[in-house]
């Protein structure tokens, strides 16, 4: 199994070898080369089991015996060793036909946590044995740059360096990143968006320093998290599904694409998916898509759900590529308007394609309060308000969808608890785990969006 490029080219890597790569070469993100056919039996095995077991099925799938025997299951169940639940996500029942599936319990109370706590595992041991170092590189809206942080922390061979958007997430995300007080982590505040922060880290990879600093990538750019991301689809499908027939429904909060596509590998492999439904907040890049066929970025606007405040969804790429029948060059043509024009627009029969997989709804602020008010009321359980959105959209698709619906729970409600208590009048109580962060000492560096200043930021904490 050899990873391509979305923009074509010669490029051809293993698995091993994505671990310590962010883009490809040409800028393009890396796809597998072709899909791995599953029989019956080995789809039974992905869809029942415990998460670390699922995940490391998945990657033994998409060549992982380029790695050390061995490694993937070990790395995986250490990995998981620090979760509430190890077994894997619950699914809570709220109502007759929809259910959340709580991505809520790893060590940084996020979705983040169940393919960063895996890879950076993964990552650490496969440098150990190959007697190298690598640097982290990560753009966040909020939950990845925490999850970074939380997976790599102290680890002798690997740093991290995260640059999150000055003002763009919540207090209680910042902190996370800020107060680990670990010498191998940097976190950066950009003065500007995430959409600025992701072009640095892209800018970044195609510097001098990112072969010396060994700049590899965690966030949804890196496609083995992605791949780790695809088992809490594969078993909470599995566990909902009755027969062949039973096909389940994903509402999926939505702003760089990474998660939903990681359902869509799993629906592509063969687990009992049916529709795959983006919510998005008011940076509504996606619905705008799907509604006119034009990929369009604008002005990002700060909202109460900050890590889907996002107006270039780098992982739609990757979905791109799919809809252009693995046309590279027509996919780097595509992504080239975009980044000099802004736009690029799909033909009708890309559309259909699109429309035959996913539908998009986007939320208002008003209109995630209202789902948080609703979910309370009803089922006296506290949302975040990224888990508000598929809420909102879950409803207002209700009558559209056959069979039974899952809503995707990204995050604890604490990391976001003055947008929960505006809108149900509670805070929400913070895990144990998680109450020192709020009165800990912060530490983190600022900077201009340039990733010459940013460079810079970096050789000055890394070498004085």
């Amino acid at each position: 199994m050899n990873y391509i490029s979305t923009r074509g080219g010669d490029e051809s890597l293993s698995l091993a070898e994505l671990l310590t790569r962010g883009t490809a070469g040409n800028g393009g993100l890396f796809v597998p080369e072709q899909w791995p056919t599953v029989d019956a039996s080995g789809m039974e095995r992905l869809k029942s089991g415990e998460y670390a077991e699922i995940a490391s099925r998945i990657l033994a799938l998409f060549g992982a015996d380029s790695l050390a025997a061995g490694l993937v299951d070990d790395a995986t169940r250490t990995a998981m060793d620090r979760f509430a639940k190890p077994v894997g996500p619950p699914l809570t029942q709220l109502g007759d036909s929809l259910w959340s599936l709580e991505l809520i319990h790893g060590p940084t109370l996020a979705f983040k946590d169940f393919a960063l706590a895996p890879l950076a595992e993964i990552i650490d041991q496969n440098l150990a044995q190959q007697n190298r170092h690598a640097t982290v590189l990560c753009a966040t809206s909020g939950d990845t740059g925490a999850a970074t942080v939380s997976a790599f922390a102290n680890r002798e061979r690997l740093k991290a360096v995260v640059l999150f958007p000055a003002g763009g997430v919540s207090e209680f995300q910042r902190r996370q990143m800020t107060t680990t007080n670990a010498a191998n982590v940097l976190p950066i505040s950009v003065e500007g968006d995430f959409d600025d922060c992701q072009r640095l880290v892209k800018a970044l990879y195609q510097t001098p320093a990112a072969q010396s600093y060994g700049y590899t990538a965690v966030n949804s750019i890196n496609i083995v998290r992605i791949l780790l991301q695809s088992a809490y689809y594969f078993r909470s499908s599995g566990q909902l599904s009755t027969g062949p027939d039973d096909r389940i429904n994903y509402v999926v909060p939505t702003g760089n694409f990474g998660n939903v596509y990681a359902a869509y590998i799993a629906r592509q492999l063969g687990a009992p998916i049916n529709r795959l439904i983006v919510s998005s907040n008011e940076n509504d890049v996606l619905p705008r898509l799907f509604d006119s066929g034009s990929m369009h970025s604008s002005r990002t606007v700060k909202t109460v759900s900050p890590s889907m405040d996002i107006q270039v969804s780098s992982n739609f790429e990757r979905l791109l590529w799919h809809i252009k029948n693995g046309d590279g060059n027509a996919v780097s043509q595509s992504q080239h308007n975009l980044e000099n024009s802004s736009s690029y627009t799909l033909s009708e029969s890309e559309m259909a394609t699109l429309h035959a997989n996913f539908s998009a709804i986007r939320c208002s602020e008003e209109e995630a309060f209202a789902a948080m008010q609703h979910v309370y009321d009803q089922h006296q359980k506290i949302i975040c308000p990224h888990t508000a959105t598929a809420i909102h959209a879950a409803r207002q698709m209700h009558k559209q969808l056959n069979g039974k619906t899952v809503v995707v729970e990204t995050a604890h409600p604490a990391k976001f608890s003055a947008a929960v208590e505006r809108a149900i009048g509670i805070k929400p109580s913070l895990p144990p785990v998680a109450s020192a962060i709020m009165t800990a000492e912060e530490q983190f560096e600022t900077s201009v969006a340039s990733e010459q200043v940013v460079q810079q930021v970096i050789d000055k904490y890394f070498k004085g």
